[in-house]
């Protein structure tokens, strides 16, 4: 029943566009390549009527992506092979050495070090490869803001100072309407936690999200919140699906991954068949370094600029909250020796030392799985492991760091 449903969302997101120009008969080849879209649609989703069960969850680790269901199928996408140093520097091999074993030391299960857009070291554990998905929490945020940079390329989005009622018509008129994109996208949106469980498990985690209440005045405190990253996630759906795309899950598909030429991989939804936005792209790691590759390279990926180099410079930009912080990824200017997510959250992340590179922008997925890009030492870290709260977010950074003159 939930994939007829799909399927008939899929019909009124492909044909509301061309319904509301064009009043002649659609021909049968027309109706046809409809048709054909919609089935191809459709069948890229997985488990609608049988999600993630609580006790699923409960000792799941970053290889157990097929517990984490419904799912959207990213097919693989053309791209140029990852080009391979030859050698790395032996300055640069003695410190990866050191990094890689700091990586196994706190359960690491991969590590790929990318120096000037070459592969310079990549190994796995526990029996992955380098075609292995794992869950990677919340790294799924820092591409839902290269998301919205496409959107905005395209016209899709207005401003990211636009206030999200424009986007959610569900808080027009409501006061949460008037918090901005940037708040949200800068986790300054001043709306409380919402219930952790729920939005794991709630049929339709948007209606979960829609129902948390203001708690400060937005933009005037930090706090890190799935349900701020899901209504982001919600709005832009509108917007895409307004603009002829199927799903926000399609648009993604169509204007990152086939651009970048990413190999398959799995978005986790809720029981709704929606992107959670906060969390749930199970990927490779090798196809993390080339989101990573995105930022260094100032928007281009694959021969392609994918996103503008302003959107990047605004993603990697500190916001007045928090200077830790930018457009959904974390940034190195500002030193604590302990991270927080927000003055609630007992959950600290060690930094034992500031970051070498000033300029660093990373991905932060819960317990481990980074993304590091350093554009002025060349250098794209992925790493995933077993969850871990003693990994110090300082280490392998500024051991590659030191190690480029």
């Amino acid at each position: 029943m939930r994939t007829r449903a799909l399927a008939l969302a899929i019909t009124s997101a492909l044909l509301l566009p061309s319904c509301a120009s064009v009043t002649a008969t659609p021909t049968a080849a027309e109706t046809a390549s409809s048709n054909a879209a919609i089935a191809d649609q459709a069948s890229l989703y997985s488990d609608l009527d049988n999600p993630m069960r609580p006790d699923e969850f409960q000792g799941a680790t970053i290889l157990d992506v097929e517990r984490y269901r419904p799912t959207y199928r990213l097919t693989a996408c053309t791209a140029a092979p990852v080009p391979k140093a030859e050698a790395a520097d032996p300055k640069l091999a003695a410190a990866i050495a050191v990094a890689k074993a700091y990586s196994d030391e706190q359960q690491g299960v991969g590590l790929i070090v990318m120096k000037d857009g070459q592969l310079v070291h990549e190994s796995y554990a526990d029996g992955a490869d380098e075609t292995t998905l794992t869950a990677s929490a919340s790294q799924m945020k820092s591409v839902l803001a290269l998301l919205y940079g496409i959107a905005l390329d395209k016209g899709i989005i207005g401003s990211i100072d636009d206030p999200v009622g424009n986007y959610v018509a569900e808080w027009a008129g409501d006061p949460r309407g008037e918090i901005t994109l940037r708040q949200m996208l800068t986790m300054s949106s001043g709306l409380g936690q919402a219930n952790f469980m729920q939005m794991i498990f709630a049929p339709d985690v948007a209606a979960v999200a829609l129902q948390t209440e203001l708690a400060t005045t937005p933009g005037s405190e930090f706090a890190y919140g799935n349900a701020v990253s899901k209504v982001l996630a919600l709005a832009l759906d509108h917007r895409v699906t307004a603009a002829g795309y199927a799903s926000l899950e399609q648009f993604l598909h169509s204007e990152l991954w086939c651009q970048m030429g990413g190999s398959e991989a799995l978005i986790w939804l809720d029981a709704a068949g929606k992107m959670r936005g906060y969390a749930g792209l199970h990927a490779n790691l090798r196809d993390w370094a080339r989101i990573g590759e995105i930022i260094r390279n100032k928007g281009r990926a694959n021969g392609r600029q994918i996103v503008s180099a302003a959107w990047i410079a605004a993603m990697a930009k500190p916001s007045a909250a928090n200077a830790q912080y930018g457009l959904q990824v974390w940034l190195g200017r500002e030193w604590t020796p302990q991270r927080a997510y927000s003055a609630a959250n007992p959950v600290k992340v060690p930094h034992a030392e500031p970051f070498v590179a000033k300029d660093i922008v990373y991905f932060d997925g819960f317990g481990g799985q980074r993304v590091y890009v350093m554009p002025s030492k060349g250098l794209t870290i992925a790493r995933s492991g077993l969850v871990n709260l003693q990994f110090d977010d300082s280490v392998l950074p500024n051991l590659l760091a030191r190690a480029i003159d």
